[in-house]
């Protein structure tokens, strides 16, 4: 862990239509890296967003050293595909979420596998069958979140 480092954080907010209202995601700058911090949504609203708050601070997206996402939610992943194929950086994510972001067929099928058995056990009837449902559709309706490129676990040693 870095001490006595100063950093300068440039936040990112993409105005959206979704009940969340903004998408907001980070830039940190220490000494020589600029981290991206999650990665917002796969459309031009968020990518336009990057673009005006890398250039209002004087970076390029070719100056972004690394991506941390926090976690696999669509809003948070959603960049990172377009900037690793433009500027191939270091992508990195806690060693849980990795399997989901790279839509590992064999985790999506225990993943809902694990769900029927839930709802089955729960006795939710109609409305678990309706999940499970959801879930399966979601394998193929997703498939476009896969991140491509390699992605690193975060560890207590990593950094």
């Amino acid at each position: 862990m870095k001490t006595n480092t100063t950093f300068k954080i440039y936040p990112i907010i993409a105005p959206s239509a979704l009940s969340l209202k903004s998408i907001n995601f980070y830039l940190v700058k220490q000494d020589e890296s600029l981290t991206l911090v999650d990665a917002g949504m796969n459309d031009d609203v968020c990518w336009n967003a990057l673009q005006q708050t890398l250039n209002e601070n004087g970076f390029t997206a070719g100056d972004i050293t690394e991506i941390l996402l926090t976690h696999h939610h669509g809003d948070h992943v959603g960049l990172v595909n377009r900037i690793t194929e433009l500027h191939p950086i270091p992508v990195y994510a806690h060693s849980k979420s990795i399997p989901r972001l790279k839509r590992d067929p064999d985790f999506l099928s225990m993943r809902i596998e694990f769900y029927k058995q839930l709802y089955l056990e729960m006795g939710c009837g109609e409305l678990g069958d309706k999940q499970v449902a959801y879930l399966f559709n979601a394998v193929d309706n997703n498939k476009d979140q896969k991140l491509n490129g390699d992605i690193i676990a975060i560890t207590e040693n990593t950094g």
